[in-house]
């Protein structure tokens, strides 16, 4: 029965999944597991997984069907309800509302006062209606590669708007007739609350992670930490969380003398509300849902195995939302805790309870690989090891000591200020070792986002793995080879990779140029971006602020499997081009930095001037006729060659050809610098500009054009940015001579992928 239902669990995966990608993807996907059905199993199972496939595909369908909007988009005013605690961070609220209509807006508010600010935390709350007015918006869809895409990620919420409220007024709000669940939901955030204002801010946010479901209050830095060193599930509620809190009830209601069969309709009715007060996540909602499976098959004396309970678990899910498989709480969950079940054999063979950790890790980490690398394109290798150390840690001590704490907190502060100075230091000093051990060489490799082919391997390799050691095969050593082949090939992709790659990347209003030579014989980049800090008033400030190199550039070059820079250059030092040139030294190796001579005491003072020191990364500097070459592309410096007064001026100007075109990188250099270019250079062609100063009228001379005669002009510029860039009369001095415009605000992230002499330019956004 159990194997039935996995294999039913992978029809109904293939069922939503080829109505979401519908494509060759799918297609092999589906052919490769029909013909593995066709010569392991009879006919009469192969009709019923493919009556499973057809029945989702149905499912999936109609999913989509109905899950589409009502508005035009030019609706200004609404009358919505909130259908969970909004999230004020600063001066900005969010959140998820009804509208009349029973569509689902993402609200989003500037908040104008921190007067506002207070009233609308305390009055906000489940279930209040308010009427606002404003503008709906278009999420934002990805504009790099491999980026977070929002429009996507809303829309696997049933969510198609954004409505940017002008006005929202508390005093016009209502509060709608309170129910149970409005109850326990205004219960949970009233606690998150409590716990926020009287516990450390260094563990407040660790304890509202494990009680609550609620990981937002968690220092960033440190989420980024755990989930490298593949830790960040022990922050999530899961099976390890509700098997502690229902097993120790169920225990305790017994010891005090409550029968079996009534203490386990106690813990039917507990799950449930457990749910709602845990956040009703999608590894909440699997590990309470098997918890009452096995309660009620308990209570119904037919006991189900653990295979037959996540197996209905996960097609009771599926069908009821099958955009959960999309989501990756919802994928790691059910991939771990299945791996867990069907390696439950070889777990029993170890006597020793810390092997049997061990092992249970080492299943736990080959199970997440997939997923992990898909979504998060690294892997710690250490994190097999510190699981070991710290499940049993947050299980078993730091969960259990939280709720003692708060509770004992509740009744009096006096006596719970001791024990919670011990858990707020247990909580620091995991966090010193989780600190210490991400900085060691392996403890996270970053390995790149699989290929379609590498990425169906591995699941195939994972999963014969764990059926080889289930089943003792002999096939087993041959598995494993497989597996950590593939792994070799995917972290050495690029070496082996004949393509290379110019990524002008989209990070608003500033400059950043990734170049890969084929082999990977080069990786440079031009630029880090950045964004300009304004002074704000406390209340104002987020729990984040956005950061180029740390939410676009390290993630990006991650996906691509970047392991290290040979060249860190920076035109000139101005914020929007280097103001995130620390960040991408402190999480990617970088052999050498580059800055324009006769500028090197403009960079005085600088952030990442400290890190290079403190790395030991040297600092170069190049002047006009200087050369390097890498990979068979020879790149000359055409400037600086003197001091400028002006920073723009002084931008390093780099001319190189590869694939097959002749380029020009210009940084910020202007009208003011061109005509001495073309002066002293009255020969250069070159097929590709990267338009100096982001399109301004500053910069990009008809006189330049004229000269050069360029293809193609590349425009970095930030969408809807504050200057106005790029300017029309650039714009239409590159149409009067036939350029064609790329335009990073327009198009997004533009890319030019070549082999050898010949190449295609490619855009994010259509």
């Amino acid at each position: 029965m159990a194997k039935s239902l996995i294999m039913a669990a992978f029809s109904a995966t293939l069922g939503v999944a080829v109505i979401s990608f519908p494509g060759w993807k799918s297609i092999t996907c589906i052919l490769l597991y029909f013909l593995f059905l066709f010569l392991t199993q009879r006919m009469n199972h192969l009709f019923y997984y493919f009556l499973i496939f057809i029945i989702f595909v149905l499912v999936a369908s109609w999913n989509n069907h109905r899950n589409v909007t009502t508005f035009s988009g030019t609706e200004t005013q609404q009358i919505v309800y909130f259908t969970d605690q909004p999230d004020i961070d600063g001066n900005i609220l969010r959140g998820k509302v009804d509208t009349l209509t029973g569509e689902q807006l993402m609200l989003q508010y500037k908040i104008k006062s921190e007067q506002e600010k207070v009233q609308l935390q305390a009055g906000l709350k489940f279930g209040v209606s308010c009427p606002i007015t404003g503008n709906l918006a278009k999420p934002e869809r990805r504009r790099n590669p491999n980026g977070f895409d929002y429009k996507r990620y809303l829309e696997l919420h049933s969510i198609y708007w954004i409505f940017k409220a002008d006005t929202l007024s508390l005093p016009t709000c209502s509060a709608a007739k309170q129910t149970f669940v409005q109850s326990i939901r205004d219960f949970r955030s009233e606690a998150i609350i409590y716990v926020n204002e009287h516990f450390p801010k260094e563990s407040s946010g660790f304890v509202n992670a494990l009680l609550f479901g609620d990981q937002k209050w968690i220092d960033e830095d440190e989420l980024v930490t755990y989930q490298r060193l593949g830790l960040v599930h022990l922050l999530a509620i899961s099976g390890l969380h509700v098997s502690f809190l229902a097993g120790f009830l169920f225990y305790l209601g017994i010891r005090v003398g409550v029968t079996r069969e009534r203490m386990t309709l106690i813990m039917l009715l507990l799950l449930p509300i457990y749910i709602v007060l845990s956040g009703a996540s999608p590894s909440v909602l699997r590990s309470c849902f098997m918890a009452m499976l096995f309660f009620a098959a308990s209570l119904s004396k037919k006991p189900l195995t653990a295979g037959e309970i996540i197996a209905s678990i996960y097609l009771l899910l599926l069908l009821y939302n099958p955009y959960f498989l999309y989501n990756i709480g919802f994928e790691l969950s059910f991939s771990v805790a299945f791996s867990i079940i069907m390696s439950g054999g070889m777990i029993q063979r170890y006597s020793n309870k810390l092997v049997q950790l061990l092992v249970i890790s080492v299943i736990c980490q080959l199970a997440a690989l997939p997923v992990l690398l898909y979504n998060f394109f690294e892997v710690s290798l250490l994190g097999i090891f510190l699981n070991v150390l710290f499940v049993p840690i947050y299980s078993s001590i730091l969960l259990p000591f939280s709720i003692v704490v708060l509770l004992l907190h509740l009744v009096s502060t006096a006596l719970a200020d001791p024990f919670l100075y011990v858990l707020n230091g247990t909580f620091l000093l995991c966090n010193r070792i989780a600190d210490l051990v991400v900085h060691i060489p392996l403890a996270s490799m970053t390995f790149g986002k699989p290929v379609f082919w590498i990425l169906l391997l591995l699941v195939v390799a994972v999963l014969g793995l764990f059926i080889c050691w289930d089943t003792q095969s002999k096939y087993s050593k041959l598995v494993r080879y497989l597996l950590i082949s593939l792994l070799i090939i995917q972290y050495n992709i690029q070496k082996l990779s004949p393509f290379g790659e110019i990524l002008f990347m989209d990070i608003g209003q500033g400059d950043c140029i990734f170049i890969k030579l084929p082999f990977n014989r080069g990786n440079y980049l031009i630029d880090t971006g950045g964004s300009i800090a304004f002074n704000q008033e406390a209340w104002m400030e987020r729990r984040k602020t956005y950061n180029t190199a740390e939410d676009i550039i390290i993630p990006l070059l991650k996906s691509k499997g970047i392991h290290h820079l040979d060249k860190l250059i920076l035109t000139h030092p101005d914020a929007d081009h280097i103001g995130s040139a620390s960040e991408v030294l402190q999480h990617i190796p970088v052999k050498s930095i580059v800055i324009g001579r006769e500028s090197e005491s403009d960079y005085l003072g600088k952030d990442f001037v400290e890190v290079a020191k403190s790395k030991d990364i040297p600092i170069q500097t190049l002047k006009r006729g200087e050369v390097w070459e890498a990979g068979g592309v020879s790149f000359q410096v055409l400037h600086p060659y003197k001091k400028e007064e002006n920073t723009n001026d002084a931008s390093i100007v780099l001319y190189a050809k590869m694939g097959g075109l002749t380029w020009l990188f210009t940084g910020d250099f202007g009208i003011e610098g061109e005509p001495e270019l073309i002066a002293s250079f009255p020969t250069l062609r070159a097929d590709v500009l990267k338009a100096g100063h982001h399109g301004s009228k500053t910069a990009s001379s008809a006189e330049l054009v004229e000269t050069i005669l360029p293809k193609v002009s590349i425009i970095s510029a930030g969408k809807n940015n504050r200057y106005g860039h790029p300017h029309q009369e650039v714009l239409d001095v590159f149409t009067k001579h036939g350029v064609k415009i790329f335009r990073t605000d327009s198009h997004g992230a533009i890319t030019y992928r070549f082999k050898n002499s010949t190449g295609t330019f490619s855009t994010q956004l259509p």
